[in-house]
């Protein structure tokens, strides 16, 4: 898999500009934020992350300066496929801690499309999927519901026999303050 390409994939799904910036890097940007992706081996990527960074700064300084926006939502990401052992997985926390200049997103070990979709979940919808195919799955939805009152998810549970009236039911139930 080409990490860099699923990348792509999944960035340009959410409407992102994306454009290539060599083999192993691409830029990305909407009208809120700016970043670069790099897919690099994970000795690369420990020994260039700063480099790398600074030169795509270098490089997009007037688009930053034009928008106040995108310069408070720079972002680096950095991945690898290359499993760390734990003295790389203290330098990749080591970087992601390092909040000079941009925020930064570091995964080694990534190895399927859901790994690089988790490395941009900053940059995209909530991801929320709900596995409720248990026999138990209405207590398993009532347990997930326990912060809202107990009328209110009475009312969201059962069958309701008005379609129209559930919305307007719930939301009533839910103004109730009960303990």
């Amino acid at each position: 898999m080409r990490i860099i390409e699923e990348a792509r994939n999944v960035l340009e799904q959410y409407h992102y500009i994306v454009s290539s910036h060599g083999e192993d890097m691409l830029q990305f940007e909407d009208e809120t934020l700016l970043g670069f992706i790099c897919e690099l081996s994970l000795e690369s990527l420990l020994g260039t992350w700063s480099r790398r960074q600074d030169d795509f700064l270098r490089s997009n300084s007037r688009t930053l300066g034009n928008s106040a926006l995108k310069a408070w939502n720079v972002y680096s990401v950095f991945l690898s496929s290359d499993i760390p052992d734990e003295a790389a997985r203290k330098s990749i926390i080591a970087i992601e801690e390092d909040f000079r200049a941009s925020r930064k997103v570091v995964l080694a070990g990534v190895q399927t499309t859901a790994d690089v979709i988790r490395a941009l979940y900053p940059f995209i919808p909530i991801q929320n999927i709900a596995a409720l195919e248990t026999s138990d799955s209405l207590l398993k939805l009532q347990g997930r519901l326990s912060a809202l009152p107990p009328a209110a998810v009475d009312v969201l549970l059962r069958d309701p026999s008005s379609n129209e009236s559930i919305l307007k039911s719930f939301q009533e139930a839910h103004e109730i303050k009960t303990t």
